[in-house]
């Protein structure tokens, strides 16, 4: 590859700060506001223009398999804070949760929940600068000692404490030479290829009661989220369709003529990483053209969508498997499935592995148990204060397609953000914090920190689920 030297230049730094949250997805607002809210100067780095990630860049506006028995904390304080607001909650799912009759999920709307994120850091002393690019970590020997971000102004760099990556893909670890995986599946004729990237898109002036029609009329067809399975299989075979998926999720959002879909799907080629900006560029313009195709199929074939049009395409695409922090301990599959308590851990966990092969392959089957997720997971194994939280953890690839999620990333977040500021507040390195101060604090928040603590009748009705998924 041909290069350049790019001349050495002084780069201003813009803000000191105990703690660096880079990343305002799930993990970022758990970890900012709960760094802040123990007494550490916090700044949170974004590189768009709101906080939420994926919930209000890419429409996935939900907190699934929610359960205040499991997820506590922060994250029932954002939930309970949206509940205020008439008309922020569309649809709250979260009693069927641990019954698992449904994804037991709380639907929200992402234009309050922008303006909520926003209050909340600021109620919390948070700093928060947007279009805030990080591209690199600043390192004596082996510790972090800040970032560089590249933003209008230029680039710049912040300094701090405690660096918290929860980029959802490793990007200040992997850029500043700490220790990540970058793996992929893991097994069998798909080994070594990423998910894809994922893509979710509104049609506005559809036509719902015609729609719904449609549901009870055709129930097998129309009646679930997965519609549509035999007009998408015969319009791709007969070229009528574009695009690799041959399902889609539908849901109507309620108080509005618009449905929500997620579905389309853009597979990474054997030996293409998810990271690099010509696979990043060709799979924006190829989810584009997939969204396009499946409206003019609707449109002329589906009651409901005769005069409807595309009304939102995603800031950004749903990018999944990527880089992940190497940690002091990687939590793995047998980990999960066998639901190992560990003495460190910090956050719960009740997601199964929600996996989306690189091709048109989908699995997801809830029959696990609430597990752990141990402190050491959050920390770095070779670079001191570094610490990951969310889809940046230290976790293997089936894991990984579990924790992602928003639920257990806030809760991993909550307890990476306390621990920087404990670690800051004790003048410790965070591998050398108090676990038991640690578990302490999280616990004094409302946040559960080990299956242990759960209540025997909660973990009988998850055990009952699990055995009635098992049988079939």
């Amino acid at each position: 590859m041909k290069t350049i030297t790019d001349p050495q230049k002084e780069i201003p730094v813009i803000y000191e700060a105990d703690v660096v949250v880079v990343g305002g997805g799930p993990a970022g607002i758990g970890a900012a506001l709960a760094a802040a809210r123990n007494g550490a100067k916090t700044i949170l780095i974004e590189k768009f223009n709101c906080l939420g990630g994926y919930q209000t860049l890419t429409f996935n506006s939900t907190f699934s398999l929610v359960d205040p028995e499991v997820q506590n904390g922060i994250i029932q304080e954002i939930i309970a804070e949206l509940k205020k607001y008439e008309g922020a909650v569309e649809r709250d799912l979260s009693k069927d949760t641990r019954k698992r009759k449904g994804m037991g999920a709380v639907f929200f709307d992402a234009e309050y929940y922008k303006r909520l994120l926003d209050m909340m850091m600021e109620d919390a002393g948070v700093k928060v600068l947007f279009h805030a690019f990080g591209v690199g970590g600043i390192k004596e020997g082996n510790r972090i000692k800040g970032i560089f971000i590249e933003s209008i102004e230029g680039k710049r760099a912040v300094l701090g404490k405690v660096i918290i990556d929860v980029t959802g893909s490793a990007d200040i670890s992997w850029k500043s030479g700490a220790e990540v995986f970058s793996d992929g599946f893991p097994q069998g004729p798909k080994k070594g290829r990423h998910a894809g990237y994922g893509y979710t898109f509104f049609f506005g002036n559809v036509d719902i009661p015609k729609l719904k029609q449609l549901r009870k009329e055709q129930p097998e067809e129309w009646g679930t989220l997965r519609v549509g399975m035999n007009l998408i299989q015969k319009a791709k075979a007969e070229g009528k369709l574009y695009g690799n998926r041959v399902h889609f999720l539908i849901s109507e959002v309620y108080g509005h003529n618009r449905i929500w879909i997620l579905g389309p799907q853009y597979p990474i080629p054997h030996g293409h990483h998810p990271w690099v900006l010509e696979d990043l560029s060709e799979g924006e313009k190829d989810l584009r053209k997939q969204a396009w195709s499946m409206y003019d199929l609707f449109r002329e074939n589906v009651p409901g969508f005769e005069n409807s049009y595309i009304e939102k395409t995603p800031t950004m695409l749903l990018l999944r498997d990527s880089h992940r922090i190497v940690g002091e301990y990687t939590l793995i599959e047998e980990d999960m499935r066998q639901g190992r308590i560990f003495e460190d851990s910090i956050a719960i966990s009740n997601m199964p592995p929600d996996v989306f092969g690189p091709d048109d392959e989908h699995d997801m089957v809830n029959n696990l148990m609430p597990y752990d997720i141990p402190y050491r997971s959050l920390l770095s194994r070779d670079t001191e204060g570094l610490l990951a939280a969310g889809s940046t953890m230290s976790v293997d690839f089936m894991v990984w397609c579990a924790t992602r999620y928003c639920a257990p990333s806030i809760c991993t977040g909550q307890a990476a953000g306390t621990a920087a500021a404990l670690a800051v507040k004790n003048n410790v390195n965070p591998r050398n914090l108090d676990i038991q101060e640690l578990q302490k604090t999280l616990q004094d928040q409302g946040a559960r920190t080990s299956v242990k603590h759960m209540p025997k009748e909660v973990l009988a009705e998850y055990e009952e689920s699990r055995q009635k998924k098992i049988k079939g």
